[in-house]
């Protein structure tokens, strides 16, 4: 069981009105009868992740597009069934569809896109090993991921950094199983290259 993160808030031993040792599904219970902090609970454990995943796949909206993927998961909460992996599915889900409507109205006004994919290029000083640490929850590692190929940097987003499954990554880009492993593999290869001519980090491991 998955004990919500973060710590006591509304008393000793509690996180609000939440036991600090509440698992997924009761904290999910929680928020779906309209308990504030157990909606606040669920904000933490997947608002990290979700907002990387933003950085990288539509930088100029990142911060809009994660406030509406969480109007929308506010909003239609109480219909919601599933475990946890199904709520992350459903998470990326939303936001991915922000990201698909933002492109298509870019594809209507084309004249926007000059400058998008434009990503500061971080001085890469450390062994690669140690960049892709903690899920490369860092700034240069994320701005080294945005330069892949569209569909190598989403896939390692989905699977490095929000730790979604490779069928469910699969079932998100609407791609089979394989083709994510490949994906992944390929742009983890291509990180590795780039920031030095060490090893591939042990990361790749985790998608192969």
């Amino acid at each position: 069981m998955n004990p919500v993160d973060g710590g006591t808030t509304g008393g000793r031993g509690r996180l609000g009105s939440l036991p600090v040792n509440a698992d997924f599904d009761t904290v999910l219970a929680a928020a779906q009868r309209g308990d504030s902090d157990a909606f606040a609970a669920l904000w933490r454990m997947f608002h990290p992740p979700l907002y990387r995943y933003l950085r990288v796949v539509a930088a100029p909206i990142c911060d809009d597009a994660a406030a509406e993927t969480w109007f929308q998961v506010a909003r239609h909460l109480p219909s919601f069934s599933g475990g946890k992996e199904a709520f992350q599915g459903w998470l990326f889900t939303i936001a991915r569809h922000r990201v698909i409507d933002w492109k298509r109205r870019l594809m209507r006004r084309p004249e926007t896109l000059v400058g998008l994919h434009v990503v500061d290029s971080p001085a890469i000083e450390s062994d690669p090993a140690e960049i892709f640490d903690e899920k490369s929850a860092t700034d240069a590692a994320l701005a080294l991921i945005a330069v892949l190929p569209p569909a190598q940097a989403e896939a390692v987003m989905l699977r490095t950094v929000a730790g979604l499954s490779v069928s469910m990554t699969a079932k998100l880009m609407n791609r089979s199983p394989g083709s994510v492993r490949v994906l992944c593999h390929r742009g983890l290869r291509q990180l590795a290259g780039t920031t030095s001519n060490h090893d591939t980090p042990e990361v790749v491991g985790a998608v192969s």
